[in-house]
């Protein structure tokens, strides 16, 4: 009895009207699958964020707190000259060679801005691992730059530009005191 009630439903439908009750339902579960999950998500986020915003207005943390915070984050007791031995140990575990480097120093109020460029030889490879072991062992490190070349196309090695800028507290300076 269902079953032809069903099979009279899909001939008076034809094929536009099934495919359109199958787009439908595959709404319906697209909606519950990711629509609705998300705006759950969304909803928490803003309460999250609400929260922290009536924190912040509460006075639990002025703005002058904060940056010290963030800037206390930059005080190592580390000199740029420890930084740079970290660096040159890194791309030695690599196996890179390292060409003459161009570094240059600018003196900030609170934070000192050491910008690195350092020529490598290597497989692309190597340099890739050395990038990514020097931002994450070097904290006060951020990856400024990077240009590969190679010679021919058959050459294992290429030759790379990689600039890094350390971030050091203000009171350092080039030679590595502090």
């Amino acid at each position: 009895m269902m079953r032809a009630r069903l099979e009279r439903l899909l001939r008076r439908l034809g094929a536009p009207g099934v495919a359109a009750v199958g787009i439908l339902l595959f709404c319906v579960a697209f909606w519950a699958s990711a629509i609705a999950p998300l705006a759950e998500r969304h909803a928490s986020a803003a309460e999250t964020l609400a929260r922290l915003d009536g924190a912040r207005a509460g006075g639990s943390q002025s703005a002058d707190d904060g940056l010290d915070t963030f800037y206390q984050f930059f005080r190592s007791g580390k000199s740029s000259a420890d930084w740079l031995q970290r660096i040159y140990a890194l791309a030695r575990k690599e196996g890179l060679q390292l060409r003459q480097g161009t570094y240059r120093f600018e003196r900030g109020e609170r934070l000192s801005r050491y910008e690195v460029t350092l020529p490598v030889r290597g497989s692309y490879a190597q340099i890739r691992r050395f990038t990514a072991d020097v931002l994450n062992e070097v904290p006060v490190a951020s990856l400024d730059g990077i240009g590969f070349e190679r010679k021919r196309a058959d050459d294992p090695q290429v030759e790379a530009q990689v600039k890094f800028t350390l971030f050091l507290d203000g009171s350092a300076d080039a030679a590595g005191k502090q």
